[in-house]
């Protein structure tokens, strides 16, 4: 991989800047349900901080992953849980996390030294796929209230469709493109940081899109 190419991998998850600046701005605005993505993107930018310093450190990072994985979807599944609180699926989603956490840090205890599993981030990226879908069918079926451009929650699925359609493939596959051609593996890798700018794009727009009123029901 060239000098260029390279750089933009180690510095393109500094556009989580973004998303952090406007969450930390509209913090205290915003309602419960949306404090979880806020407290996201400040758990998502401690990460991104703390991997830069391991690589200059040349510190493996691996041991962070299970711990971003449990944190991100058990935050995403409770903003998830706050939508479809008049839904039966909305009595599932804490049962799903908690099975979930339980497999995570089970396949974490498990698995070899230093070892970087992809299976709990493709089955992550299932689960959050099927709420996200879940989340469509409803406004399917509720065609009254239109302007889902006006609607931050609209945004975020839209965001989390788009990065889990991806880069679930792109875990579950890594490994053995990694052994097919080192080229194509940097190559993927490129394509993953480039999904990863578009969610942090997609967080900044849903932040900014979340009503000031401490009465809206998302």
């Amino acid at each position: 991989m060239n000098g260029a190419s390279q750089t933009f991998l180690i510095y393109s998850s500094v556009v989580v800047i973004v998303p952090f600046l406007f969450a930390v701005m509209r913090f205290k605005k915003m309602e419960q349900a949306w404090r979880s993505l806020a407290l996201l993107i400040f758990f998502d930018f401690l990460v991104e901080a703390i991997s830069h310093v391991l690589y200059f450190l040349q510190i493996s990072n691996h041991f962070l992953w299970p711990i971003f994985i449990l944190i991100e979807f058990t935050l995403l599944a409770r903003i998830y849980k706050s939508e479809f609180k008049k839904m039966a699926i909305g009595r599932f989603i804490p049962i799903v996390t908690l099975l979930f956490i339980t497999y995570v840090m089970a396949d974490w205890l498990m698995a070899p030294k230093d070892d970087l599993s992809a299976i709990p981030h493709f089955i992550e990226g299932v689960l959050i796929l099927l709420l996200v879908l879940c989340y469509y069918y409803k406004n399917l079926n509720s065609l009254i209230d239109t302007q889902l451009e006006r609607q931050p929650m609209f945004w975020l699925s839209t965001g989390l469709f788009i990065y889990f359609s991806a880069n679930s493939v792109i875990f579950i596959f890594s490994n053995y493109i990694q052994m097919l051609s080192l080229q194509f593996f940097n190559l993927i890798w490129f394509t993953h940081s480039i999904f990863n700018i578009l969610l942090y794009i997609f967080y900044t727009l849903t932040v900014c899109l979340i009503p000031k009123k401490l009465n809206y029901n998302i």
